[in-house]
């Protein structure tokens, strides 16, 4: 099944590696681009939902929060109608509901923070991306990005264990920020609250190398509301 929409799943079977702040910050870059955004939450957390709540520039975008597994395409397609991108925030693990948004999907993003673990996890979710591509017969692109840096020094080593492996990387990785951190209590994003920050650049190079690959410059309205009009 698919739609006019461009769906991006952020997903990997491990917990803690930012799924959550990169849907939240890049629904809210795409939005300050005139792009027409809807999120959907599919974790039972409940993270962006809850910053959803908090009254901030994320609320301004239109959410469903769903975690049956027989609902998640029909709330895909409720926000595909009215939308021009969907980002879905998968669960932080392997499950029906993750696999049913990777096969929708046109893009899949794996955040993957720089220890064994979390690469190991990366490694899965590109191989269960790979087989909903089968599934589905149709191409599922997946991209990973290295989140939550703590030190250069495991960079380097992380992506070519990684490539190696299969995954393919993008170049803008996301450093571990506290502004991103500041950001959640208030549904923001550093964008917004933090323009000059190093956060803030670590987004816009992830956003931009995601609208490259999915075309999104075709669909951008420049005309409608800047960064600061969201925080408003």
């Amino acid at each position: 099944m698919l739609w006019d929409s461009k769906i991006i799943a952020v997903a990997t079977s491990k917990g803690g590696a930012g799924k959550s702040t990169s849907v939240c910050c890049l629904a809210l870059y795409f939005a300050s681009q005139g792009i027409k955004v809807g999120i959907l939450d599919c974790d039972p957390n409940g993270t962006l939902t809850r910053w959803h709540g908090k009254g901030g520039a994320l609320s301004q975008l239109p959410i469903i929060s769903e975690v049956d597994e027989k609902q998640i395409i029909s709330s895909i397609a409720s926000l595909t109608a009215s939308n021009d991108i969907v980002l879905v925030d998968c669960p932080g693990f392997n499950s029906q509901v993750m696999v049913y948004a990777l096969g929708v999907a046109n893009l899949v993003l794996v955040p993957v923070m720089t220890d064994e673990a979390n690469l190991f996890e990366a490694i899965r979710t590109k191989m269960l991306v790979d087989w909903a591509s089968s599934a589905t017969n149709r191409p599922i692109e997946v991209r990973g990005f290295l989140s939550r840096i703590k030190s250069s020094n495991l960079v380097a080593h992380s992506r070519n264990e990684l490539e190696k492996a299969g995954v393919q990387m993008l170049k803008a990785s996301v450093s571990d920020r506290i502004a991103f951190q500041e950001a959640t209590y208030f549904g923001s994003s550093p964008l917004i609250d933090e323009p000059s920050s190093g956060a803030a650049r670590d987004v816009i190079a992830l956003a931009l190398e995601v609208s490259s690959i999915l075309d999104l410059e075709k669909i951008s309205r420049p005309h409608m509301p800047a960064i600061h009009d969201l925080a408003s």
